[in-house]
């Protein structure tokens, strides 16, 4: 952490002495949001609550020129009314460097910095865990119908108590952007992951015995393959399909049990490196007015598990994979208020089928959002 922050340091002073005119400008932005999820665990028992959520951004930006840069503070609190055990926080330092050229400055450079911690209550304090990251985005007009991305993305997670799920995580993108003459974008993606578990397998040797602490090959590499065809339908209606498919190469994917308690869609228990299959997607947008949005999205996602079996409720193997089918109806609507408030609403419906009877479940979960710069 205390590298993370001298490297952070040393960059952003770099920035600075690299501009010879910089204006600076103050940014502060707070949202509060509520949100109703009648099964917040994602599983078969179905618990509700009502979550508050607290989040703030604040820091400063600079520009010069075709470079700007940006050092900032993230934080969010979750509480939760009646599970408020799973109450959460998590606060991050940013560092943001951003370097714009060609022609019309439509090329752009970005650099990121991140580093955070989360903190957690009770018998959920098992999750309290750090974060560092590090990011380099490309993007490139190489015409005025075809645009190329790419990037790479650096992760480190580390847990205090759970060290057997520590870990650090490497992944490469790229992909091209097509507009073609009908009013239709193609977008074709390529991304390939890599996880390594700071410790060994705790069931790999012999007599209990770990080896050697430090992996320097994958547990886990995931190739994924994006196809996205984008539709100009009206003016400001517009409807886009998306096929992902993502494959494991390498499978020593690592679940927790579920006797440390249950959380879901996180880091832990909802990690795409656990699982494998195709996802389609299809996504209406309607741009209503210059401050309205509607966006309607529903879509299919097959999940193979690696190396997880499925049990009934019982704790009896019914399968030697877990299989889930997963789909769901999302509504978002926003709203942009001349006084400078932004107001968002969603309702997302989740149902997943799974051969894992404590898995098969449905889900509702309605959110209100207010978000207000200063």
């Amino acid at each position: 952490m205390k590298r993370a922050a001298v490297l952070g340091t040393i960059l952003f002073a770099v920035i600075l002495n690299s501009f010879d005119v910089a204006l600076t400008q103050f940014a502060l932005e707070t949202s509060v949001a509520g949100m109703y999820d009648d099964n917040i665990n994602n599983n078969y028992l179905h618990l509700s609550d009502k979550i508050s959520v607290l989040n703030l951004n604040t820091g400063y930006s600079l520009e010069a020129g075709n470079w700007n840069a940006q050092a900032y503070y993230d934080g969010m609190l979750n509480y939760f009314q009646s599970m408020v055990e799973r109450t959460n926080q998590f606060h991050s330092g940013n560092l943001l460097f951003v370097h714009y050229s060609g022609v019309d400055d439509e090329d752009v450079l970005n650099i990121g910095l991140s580093a955070g911690r989360g903190y957690y209550r009770g018998s959920y304090s098992f999750y309290d865990h750090s974060l560092m990251s590090a990011s380099v985005n490309y993007k490139q007009f190489l015409s005025d119908q075809i645009i190329n991305k790419v990037g790479y993305t650096f992760r480190s997670v580390s847990f205090d108590d759970l060290s057997d799920f520590s870990y650090s995580e490497h992944a490469l993108s790229g992909s091209f952007s097509f507009a073609l003459p009908t009013s239709t974008t193609l977008i074709l993606q390529g991304d390939l992951g890599a996880k390594f578990y700071s410790a060994a397998n705790p069931l790999e040797g012999s007599g209990g015995m770990r080896k050697s602490t430090i992996s320097i090959m994958p547990s886990v590499t995931q190739l994924t393959g994006m196809a996205r065809i984008g539709q100009s339908i009206f003016e400001g209606t517009g409807l886009s399909l998306t096929s992902r498919y993502q494959w494991n190469i390498q499978k020593q994917t690592r679940y927790l049990s579920s006797s440390y308690g249950v959380i879901s869609d996180d880091e832990l228990f909802d990690d795409h490196y656990g699982y494998e299959g195709l996802q389609t997607s299809l996504m209406l947008t309607q741009v209503i007015s210059e401050s309205v949005l509607l966006r309607v999205s529903g879509g299919l996602q097959n999940r193979l598990y690696s190396s997880l079996a499925a049990y009934d409720l019982e704790g009896n193997q019914v399968a030697n994979q877990r299989v889930d089918e997963r789909s769901y109806v999302s509504v978002f609507f926003q709203k942009s208020f001349d006084i400078g408030f932004t107001l968002k609403a969603a309702y997302d419906i989740i149902w997943n089928a799974s051969n894992d009877a404590y898995y098969d479940y449905n889900n509702n979960a309605l959110t209100v959002e207010f978000t207000l710069p200063f």
